[in-house]
């Protein structure tokens, strides 16, 4: 059945400079002749967002006003003209890369794999400053961007896997290359780590470390089959640090896959691992991280950062999570409260991912 699609939608629009999103009625886009107009059905908020508008100018070739948003799935409405219908189909549920990349052979990050890192006019970073996002009714996306949904998957569970579960997965999986021979220390249970961990033990790693600055989270691992002496709370000022468990009891960490990128969760990771062991880097809460020559020079460390996935890797995560492998933990609120979620979101207060949902309400749309 054909969708009617409207001349304009809803948005939140980031303003580089000014610290909240400002609603705006824009127009809805229109699909490239290899593109897809997608309905979005549900959105994440990750903090990345609180990131960028928290910034004071952009970097290069950041645009200084786009909708925000990076995570989301939705429903195919609008095929470009070149698109073929055994490719996709009005109706089709579909999750959406956040950077496909631009594809072309001469890209030197495309035509090594690296889709996620291309920073071409035409790679995608959706909502991320180069093209606009998800934080909207619609969205026109490339064809490479969009990966369906298997049966089984929950709408508000799809809508983070292209965030919160590749990029956990991908850091995991491909990047840690963890084996069920290893040890790793995970630290950051939050919308990102949580499924790190989940990923960590489909992969049957031999013993999993985990560390968080939240008794709460650490009991989500406890759940999830995490011995509690293997678990390290930085928020109690009395319990026992990773690195000191480490050092006392002999045990070889292998990679230490770090989801906070914090000063101080990487300064515990170098002392961490064992010497010639690993560091996986992901997340980017502080603007800087103390690197110890003495420690990490020394003990010939490797330190890898990690970003986001691939389209191969989202279909994986997509299919794991239909089996229940991957369990995503999300809360749900309305798109109308974005700001306050965001707020929430960098104080702390956010447990798991939280996803909006797209009940607008147009009459309190701005013109």
């Amino acid at each position: 059945m054909a969708h009617s699609i409207p001349e304009s939608m809803d948005a939140w629009i980031q303003q580089i400079g000014k610290r909240v999103p400002i609603r705006k009625r824009v127009p809805v886009p229109k699909p490239a002749a290899d593109g897809l107009l997608v309905k979005i059905l549900a959105m994440g908020v990750c903090h990345s967002d609180c990131t960028i508008a928290a910034m004071d100018a952009p970097i290069p070739g950041m645009r200084m006003e786009f909708i925000l948003g990076h995570e989301a799935c939705g429903e195919v409405v609008q095929l470009g003209s070149n698109v073929k219908a055994s490719d996709f189909a009005v109706g089709d549920k579909v999750a959406i890369l956040i950077v496909p990349g631009c594809d072309h052979a001469a890209c030197p990050q495309c035509n090594r794999g690296l889709h996620a890192i291309c920073r071409a006019p035409d790679s995608g970073n959706y909502g991320l400053g180069i093209d606009d996002g998800m934080f909207a009714e619609y969205i026109a996306i490339a064809t490479r961007a969009a990966v369906k949904l298997p049966a089984g998957v929950n709408i508000n569970e799809a809508a983070v896997a292209a965030d919160a579960v590749l990029t956990s997965y991908q850091a995991v999986r491909y990047t840690a290359d963890v084996q069920p021979d290893q040890t790793i220390a995970i630290f950051g249970l939050g919308g990102v780590g949580l499924n790190g961990l989940q990923t960590a033990i489909h992969l049957r790693a031999k013993r999993i470390l985990v560390v968080d600055k939240r008794q709460a989270t650490l009991d989500e691992a406890i759940k999830l089959g995490i011995p509690k002496e293997d678990t390290f709370c930085t928020g109690d000022a009395d319990a026992k640090r990773i690195e000191q468990y480490v050092a006392e009891t002999g045990i070889q960490v292998d990679t230490a896959i770090d989801f906070v990128g914090h000063a101080e969760t990487f300064q515990s990771a170098q002392f961490t691992v064992r010497p010639g062991g690993t560091i996986v880097v992901v997340g980017l809460i502080s603007p800087t991280c103390p690197f110890i020559p003495m420690v990490s020079v020394m003990n010939a460390l490797t330190i890898k950062g990690s970003y986001s996935g691939t389209r191969q890797g989202l279909a994986e995560c997509l299919d794991l999570m239909a089996k229940g492998v991957l369990k995503p933990l999300v809360e749900t609120k309305s798109i109308e409260e974005l700001p306050s979620v965001m707020r929430d979101l960098d104080e702390g207060k956010v447990k798991s991912r939280m996803v909006l949902l797209p009940d607008w309400k147009h009459e309190k749309s701005a013109a």
